[in-house]
């Protein structure tokens, strides 16, 4: 049997991954953390922030997981996207300098 928070996670992350409505949901869960009304007011110290921070965790962590799955499906990894989104950086042979050292007494 799963927990509450599983289930809700679970639809969170599907619905994340439609198309259609993942816009809509990424919209939702702004208007829901700058709204005033909540699950547990923000007025109660730490009480109050905790469901903002679950949410922005799971918005945080299932945008990361279509993001490396995007990446995946094309054929790149974290290192070669980055390379290839600043073609001026240098490459990682040119990176490296060999310097003789001379100390001075």
């Amino acid at each position: 049997m799963k927990l509450p928070a599983q289930l809700i996670s679970q639809f969170y992350r599907s619905t994340l991954r439609h198309p259609t409505y993942r816009w809509g949901l990424i919209l939702g869960t702004f208007l829901y953390l700058f709204s005033p009304i909540d699950l547990s007011p923000d007025l109660l110290p730490l009480i109050g922030q905790i469901d903002d921070i679950a949410i922005v965790i799971l918005l945080v962590n299932s945008c990361s997981q279509i993001f490396t799955e995007w990446l995946q499906n094309r054929g790149l990894t974290a290192a070669n996207f980055s390379q290839a989104s600043n073609p001026t950086a240098p490459d990682s042979q040119t990176q490296t300098i060999d310097v003789d050292a001379v100390s001075l007494d």
